[in-house]
């Protein structure tokens, strides 16, 4: 085997692992982002009363579209303890009001959540169980003086406790899981609950669309050479000049049907990315100055657990798909002598 030909074998192996890095990246999107909004309040923040009274009002419309709500506070330094043990350390403790899934998607390893009317319960991380070695769920931990009961442990290093607030707590951060609208529609629909326009908001949906669209690019590229390719193909065959004219009228019905499918499978964005005439060149420049203020705000002022996982799927599109991009340019087709050299067969 030459070296062109363990070349591009390598290159083959590091496109592969960059495509399963950027599907399982995608995926972990689509599963725990999609049809997710986070909103940040500093000045007007809601209590678990005025939640559970917007719930209990609400009609038939929003509960069909708003499938789920959480609040909770920005993290806070604690001292947890295993009394058992006398071990103790610094913890996060959270506090929540409503399903704990919306904080941590899919970290939940052992056990149950804690439910809204559990007060007596908590989730900690696997890095805060192995800090004070407790064992599974079952174990006691002490937080602020008392005593709460593990109901599940999370998958993450860090050392994290998840309690449900008490009555009366004023809760910064609004998690809403929505359905078949866009996210502008969830907010509409949430006007009776929420207290105004966020000073940050993180749309799932938006990244989302962002890591899709660059775990598409390398089939643009392909589209591109595959294009160019039959194109130096039909023009310079010894073909007759008739078959040569129908393949003039089909190329370019080819590559509008291509560039059509790709653009579908590409831009998967929501109805509020549509301006309302394509004419209105200003709607895409406000718009993306506007997300590009979103992401800003919630990098710089309001990052979280969720969001920070979030942000590093997003980012593994967005490299696997450049990377992908990269060496199918670099590698475009086999080498010569990997499929058609004589040298290379046995007699």
């Amino acid at each position: 085997m030459r070296r062109k030909d363990i070349s591009f074998l390598l290159a083959v192996v590091i496109l592969v692992c960059f495509a399963g890095m950027g599907l399982s990246c995608s995926s972990g999107l689509k599963k725990h982002a999609a049809g997710e909004l986070g909103l940040v309040y500093r000045n007007a923040p809601i209590t678990r009363e005025q939640m559970e009274i917007w719930w209990k009002n609400a009609g038939e419309n929003e509960k069909r579209y708003i499938k789920d709500i959480t609040l909770w506070k920005d993290p806070e330094e604690v001292s947890a303890a295993n009394a058992s043990l006398g071990q103790r350390t610094e913890a996060q403790l959270i506090r929540a009001a409503g399903n704990m899934n919306l904080i941590m998607p899919g970290k939940l390893c052992a056990g149950s959540l804690v439910s809204s009317g559990d007060r007596a319960g908590c989730v900690i991380s696997r890095g805060l169980a192995g800090k004070l070695n407790l064992d599974g769920t079952g174990g006691v931990l002490q937080v602020l003086g008392r005593e709460y009961q593990i109901r599940g442990i999370l998958d993450a290093t860090d050392a994290v406790c998840i309690i449900q607030g008490d009555t009366g707590t004023q809760y910064s951060r609004v998690q809403v899981k929505y359905e078949n609208m866009p996210a502008s529609g969830a907010l509409q629909t949430l006007l009776g609950l929420l207290p105004g326009e966020p000073e940050v908001k993180s749309e799932g949906d938006l990244f989302c669309g962002l890591g899709g669209l660059f775990l598409m690019a390398p089939l643009w590229v392909l589209f591109v050479l595959a294009a160019a390719r039959l194109r130096r193909t039909y023009r310079s065959a010894e073909w007759k000049s008739w078959v040569k004219e129908i393949c003039s009228i089909c190329f370019p019905v080819a590559v509008i049907a291509g560039i059509s499918i790709l653009v579908f499978f590409s831009f998967r964005f929501s109805d509020d990315y549509i301006p309302g005439a394509w004419s209105d060149f200003s709607f895409f420049a406000n718009l993306a100055a506007e997300k590009a203020g979103d992401i800003s705000k919630l990098m710089t002022r309001a990052l979280d657990c969720r969001d920070r996982e979030m942000l590093l799927q997003t980012a593994g599109c967005m490299l696997s798909g450049s990377a992908c991009s990269v060496i199918i340019l670099k590698f475009p087709r086999p080498p010569f002598g990997f499929y058609n050299n004589r040298s290379n067969r046995h007699p």
